[in-house]
């Protein structure tokens, strides 16, 4: 959880679900700031933790909250951001070292099909491929808001009011000129094994995932 005891907020952050730009926002209630947007900084100095019970239990007088994102959607997203916009691949060091022999720019079948045996090469891969309960916890209800990753904006507009400081969402990134992968650009086998992946999640947030 990243805590903020003066406001009497906690957050938890879920990787792939806008846990950047939040942490960013929230920067803006610490005493120390980063020069400028710095995803390196926040994360640092917010970091993203599984979640533990005991830890969880320490913030009951909190305002909690966590932002959580369609499950599928966030997987895909893995690929794009992960394989074609950072190429993290390339600077895994058992690829680097030659001990695992695979593409480092699979084609999204390739990656999907192969998710565990990429998991197991890259921490990046496998810290942001993780199921979102991992982060949140499996009762979405002990939390005092859920918030939908395309809805952002609700995010600071609330916490602006709660803490009576001007949030506001960081700028864009630098516009990534690759197209976000869809379901119906992968073969049937691949659109199964992500399925499944998802499936868990999907049963544990019914009810809080915003409507396509």
């Amino acid at each position: 959880m990243v805590d903020f005891e003066e406001f009497e907020l906690a957050y938890a952050p879920v990787p792939k679900a806008g846990s950047t730009v939040v942490k960013t926002a929230l920067a803006t209630l610490g005493e120390t700031l980063p020069e400028a947007d710095d995803p390196a900084w926040v994360h640092n100095h917010m970091p993203t933790r599984r979640f533990n019970s005991e830890t969880f239990a320490r913030s009951a007088d909190f305002w909690r909250f966590t932002v959580i994102r369609d499950p599928i959607e966030r997987l895909l997203a893995v690929y794009t951001d992960l394989i074609l916009g950072r190429d993290v691949l390339a600077y895994a060091a058992d690829v680097r070292r030659g001990r695992i022999d695979m593409p480092t720019r699979p084609d999204p079948d390739f990656f999907f099909q192969n998710l565990d045996r990429y998991r197991a090469a890259s921490f990046a891969i496998k810290h942001h491929a993780m199921k979102q309960m991992v982060f949140t916890g499996p009762d979405l209800g002990a939390y005092d808001h859920i918030y939908d990753a395309g809805r952002l904006g609700e995010v600071v507009s609330d916490l602006s009011c709660m803490t009576g400081r001007r949030i506001t969402l960081p700028a864009p990134a630098q516009a990534v000129s690759h197209e976000p992968l869809k379901m119906r650009d992968l073969k049937p086998e691949t659109r199964a094994i992500i399925r499944a992946e998802a499936a868990t999640d999907y049963e544990a947030f019914s009810g809080f995932l915003v409507a396509a």
